[in-house]
């Protein structure tokens, strides 16, 4: 059997969409798991509603705690033997867990995970969101070998997101391995889907890559999480996250390890031409940019040493606290790119 997890909070306009989607998947053994995370609007009626008309919905309501909360809850309430996450402003192809189940019966060898692709919904257009790997299987050997090296972040060409995508729901993961690394510190409310992801991947040892689109990733809700925190303001919360990685991915190899320093440095160059871009005067994009470092802390935990040119030369101004001379670095960045454009 496999486990749906939705954590729902505030999106009564979505949530039929998003239920329906799943008890019409073609395959049937499934149990689907809607936590009301203290949600505001009618999303707990709405939840009952559907617990009172499938025996597979089960509810569970909690005060809010946050994204991370609230999976958390889903996973220590499961009992499939594989678990999926549906977020509750989206929907699921209904060949989903069809994929799932047969992808996990025909393979030569037990799956830790599976992972497939998704279509990005816009307002006017589809996109893709996909896994920067070949399509197969991989054991521990080719994981190391082929993933693990740009897993988080992939530094060939500046600082960029690593060749697996970070969120949940593009992925069946053995509950156990669930149980096993799932985000303790909820604290955590930017970027949710990474620790645990990437926790869980570190910890695999075969997983089956597709890029057959069985998801829809809605990106009009502006209410989201990630169209809020579209900006990446470092608040406290990413020095939570960063800190949370660091402690329990560090040591699996040195190529984690570098990827783990990286991670942080690439929010901050990012953080940092935002503002370069956007403040309305030099002067603003500096007090804005000299108070998110201060505010999240990290730069401290944050290492020069193995850093590429560029970024270890930006990262070293901002520990100097020459908060004026590296925006002005990355007012030019943005003005050349520009240019191109």
């Amino acid at each position: 059997m496999l486990s749906v997890i939705v954590p729902v909070y505030n999106v009564e306009k979505y949530l039929h969409r998003c239920v329906d989607s799943i008890l019409k998947q073609t395959y049937p053994d499934f149990e689907l798991i809607l936590v009301d995370d203290g949600s505001p609007d009618q999303c707990p009626q709405i939840c009952d509603e559907y617990a009172r008309k499938d025996p597979r919905v089960k509810v569970i309501h909690k005060p809010n705690g946050g994204l991370v909360s609230a999976r958390n809850a889903g996973i220590l309430a499961s009992r499939g033997d594989y678990i999926c996450y549906v977020d509750s402003d989206d929907w699921a192809d209904e060949n989903m867990l069809q994929f799932v189940h047969d992808t996990l019966a025909k393979s030569p060898v037990p799956l830790d995970m599976v992972l497939f692709a998704a279509h990005d919904v816009f307002k006017d257009h589809m996109g893709e969101t996909v896994n920067h790997v070949p399509e197969g299987y991989y054991d521990r050997e080719r994981l190391e070998k082929e993933v693990f090296p740009r897993l988080i972040v992939d530094d060939r060409n500046g600082l960029y997101a690593g060749c697996i995508q970070a969120h949940t729901w593009d992925k069946a993961c053995r509950r156990e391995l669930q149980v096993k690394c799932y985000t303790r510190d909820e604290r955590i409310r930017v970027f949710t889907d990474v620790p645990m992801t990437y926790e869980c991947l570190l910890n695999c040892q075969n997983i089956y890559v597709c890029n057959q689109h069985l998801y829809y990733y809605n990106r009009t809700n502006e209410g989201s999480i990630r169209a809020k925190s579209k900006e990446n303001l470092l608040t406290k919360s990413f020095y939570y996250l960063t800190d949370y990685m660091q402690q329990h991915m560090r040591g699996v190899s040195p190529a984690i390890d570098r990827q783990l320093n990286e991670f942080p440095v690439a929010l901050i160059i990012r953080t940092g031409k935002w503002h370069a871009k956007s403040a309305p005067s030099f002067r603003e994009a500096v007090r804005r940019m000299k108070g998110v470092l201060q505010e999240s802390d990290l730069l401290s935990l944050v290492s020069v040493k193995g850093l590429p040119l560029i970024p270890k030369i930006l990262i070293l101004l901002f520990k100097l606290r020459l908060y004026s001379f590296t925006m002005l670095l990355f007012a030019v960045k943005v003005r050349m790119e520009a240019a191109k454009s």
